[in-house]
């Protein structure tokens, strides 16, 4: 039997940031981040302890008993987003005061970009950036032969000297052959596989070419496109189907034709292996990456919804997010897509940087103009490591609430202070807007029917499973949840259209 000198944990979102009517119902994601870098230590015999906050928040006496049962020299990784920051200094905190012997080390996007948030914090040890494997790897090789990792120049670290000066190290390279990355541990979350509506998830490649200036990804995996082989996709892919009788299967990848032709040989590989009569697929895709080719070959091979990040219909705001593609590129795919007998979902950020309100009252009037099955209308948050923070943070028009509890794309609904208000816009009216997109689509007709029909609504954002309405436990919870939502957009309304209401100076 392996010794496990390593604790893994996805922390879980504090309650300041999301309503509890919310996480009654949220849609879990399967904690990839931290079941990457478990497959990967298996690959060298290295055995660790995982733990999802999402499924169960770890108390004081919880905590204690997993540290109890590592070895020593004993070990705790946090995997951390903007979301969850607050929550990895808490359990950071936590895990000192029961044993002191503990290295702590944090790592995931909101450590990568912003290293010394967490630097400060006199409990964590070491932070982790960018690509997590091999660095994770050289850490504990460091002390498991009793060697302190601050003194062997391990590349990707980030740490405090004695004097308690912040030490970054070089960058690591990014990884060039993904299949050096063993197969998805799936057989360690396979307890809780229910609870995750994603459990057969599938990631395919790294990397993003497009200048986004809303997202932050690139700030771990970097501009170069890298993937794994299609053999290796297929493999997993029907493991997943055959070993975990997953019924579908979410490729995670942010754009999952980048390389046409390698998508194209995945859907062969899919229908060689007969994975399409047993499995429906999803995956998302750029507009001026979906040629007719590329969506004739995702239908053949069982792919029955594609999602594309409209993100506005203004050309004029695709210029200014750098998006690198038109409006029309992407409202012609979405109707191509839909002639091809697929579903098709979208996101649109509202918010955006010089955006007008006449801006977000056409975007709204495009999305239902369109042939979509999911839509969800975001705010936007300047997220660490993003252009737009980069931009506005020192400008002092990014607000940022203790924890960082405000960085949520539905914050809105929380309360009014959202992070970023463009300049010329009132606060209340863009939420006022972005609710009523929102409930404009959900409480039509067509999206009633989606969220009778379909186990997961929302724009993705509410599990409710198969016949939900069939179960009074999951209708009270809906109930409660719609409750709530109607009562903050009630208030909302009232301020807006008093606001309204008001002379012009």
């Amino acid at each position: 039997m392996m010794m496990t000198h390593l604790l893994l944990i996805n922390p879980a979102i504090m309650k300041q940031n999301q309503s509890p009517y919310v996480t009654a119902l949220m849609n879990l994601s399967f904690p990839t981040s931290i079941a990457v870098l478990a497959g990967y230590l298996l690959k060298f015999q290295i055995s660790c302890q995982v733990w999802d906050e999402q499924i169960q928040t770890l108390s004081p006496q919880l905590l204690a008993k997993l540290l109890s049962q590592l070895t020593h020299p004993k070990v705790v990784g946090l995997s951390s987003v903007t979301l969850t920051a607050s929550r990895c200094q808490e359990l950071a905190a936590m895990i000192k005061s029961l044993d002191a012997s503990v290295t702590i080390l944090v790592g995931g996007i909101h450590a990568t970009v912003l290293p010394e948030d967490f630097l400060a914090n006199p409990h964590m040890d070491l932070v982790v950036r960018g690509e997590g494997e091999l660095t994770l790897k050289e850490i504990l090789d460091h002390l498991l032969a009793g060697q302190d990792p601050r003194q062997g120049n391990i590349q990707g670290i980030s740490y405090r000297s004695p004097e308690g000066k912040f030490i970054h190290q070089p960058d690591r390279p990014l990884l060039k052959d993904l299949d050096e990355i063993p197969p998805m541990p799936y057989h360690l979350f396979a307890q809780h596989k229910e609870h995750y509506s994603n459990f057969g998830i599938l990631f395919g490649s790294r990397g993003c070419p497009y200048p986004c200036t809303f997202c932050s990804a690139r700030s771990i995996s970097g501009t170069k496109y890298r993937f794994h082989s299609v053999e290796r996709m297929v493999s997993e892919a029907k493991r997943l189907v055959e070993e975990y009788q997953q019924p579908l299967i979410h490729l995670a990848d942010d754009n999952i034709a980048v390389h046409k032709r390698h998508f194209k040989e995945l859907c062969q590989g899919i229908i060689d292996a007969g994975l399409h009569h047993k499995a429906a697929f999803h995956g998302s895709l750029r507009g001026d990456d979906a040629t007719d080719e590329i969506l004739a070959m995702a239908r053949q091979a069982n792919f029955t919804i594609i999602y594309f990040g409209l993100e506005t219909g203004s050309e004029r705001l695709m210029e200014v997010i750098r998006k690198k593609e038109k409006v029309q590129e992407v409202v012609d795919a979405i109707h191509r897509a839909h002639q091809h007998g697929l579903a098709v979902g979208t996101t649109l950020i509202f918010g955006l940087p010089s955006e007008t309100r006449e801006e977000r009252q056409s975007a709204l009037q495009l999305v239902h103009s369109l042939p979509l099955a999911s839509v969800r209308f975001n705010t936007l948050a300047p997220y660490p490591g993003t252009a737009v923070y980069q931009e506005y943070f020192p400008q002092g028009k990014v607000l940022v609430k203790p924890g960082w509890a405000n960085f949520n794309v539905q914050y809105m609904w929380e309360s009014d202070e959202i992070p970023f208000v463009p300049d010329g816009t009132n606060r209340v009216e863009l939420i006022f807007d972005t609710m009523y997109a929102n409930l404009s689509f959900y409480l039509s007709w067509h999206g009633i029917r989606q969220v009778l029909s379909k186990p997961v609504a929302g724009g993705n954002v509410v599990h409710l499973g198969e016949r939900w309405y069939t179960q009074l436990p999951k209708m009270w919870k809906m109930f409660l949840l719609f409750q709530y939502l109607m009562r903050r957009f009630a208030g909302v309304a009232l301020r807006y259209f008093l606001f309204r209401l008001r002379p012009t100076p």
